[in-house]
């Protein structure tokens, strides 16, 4: 293989991350306003269980399986405001609710679609030399990626 340049770009810069939750947001909302070092993170896929019998051999099988998907805001990121939302929908009906996010990455084309729960997310703006920004913490059914132009 000779050396060269890989012509597509590795940056996050123009990604495009958006969410609904059906009853608060019944249509897809832009995020905006991530944290300077983090947008998002995909979690491991654990697909499959192994096990050794006491002869040596070793059994595997598929598993259904769930992502974790991590979602980073700044403390003054708009998009706050639409966390708050679903939090506070989420406590005055004692009920959650499924949601949807939608992840495209123009450089490498690729988009990724999920659905599944808000599961964990910061309690609130932590003051520090700046103010901290905010973690929502998702487990997502999500089939993989898909490519886009």
């Amino acid at each position: 293989m000779p050396i060269g340049h890989n012509p597509r770009t590795i940056t996050s810069a123009n990604a495009v991350l958006m969410l609904r939750c059906k009853g608060v947001y019944d249509n897809f909302i832009k995020l905006q306003g991530f944290q300077a070092d983090n947008a998002w993170s995909f979690g491991d896929a654990n697909l499959s269980e192994t096990r050794v019998g006491v002869d040596g051999k070793q059994s595997i099988g598929y598993t259904p399986h769930e992502v974790e998907w991590s979602l980073f805001l700044e403390a003054n990121s708009p998009s706050v405001d639409i966390m708050e939302n679903i939090r506070k929908d989420f406590n005055a009906n004692m009920e959650s609710r499924l949601i949807d996010i939608v992840v495209e990455v123009p450089s490498v084309k690729k988009r990724f679609k999920a659905s599944g729960a808000l599961i964990k997310l910061t309690g609130g703006i932590s003051g520090e030399k700046l103010l901290a920004g905010s973690q929502y913490t998702f487990n997502l059914m999500l089939n993989g990626a898909e490519e886009f132009n």
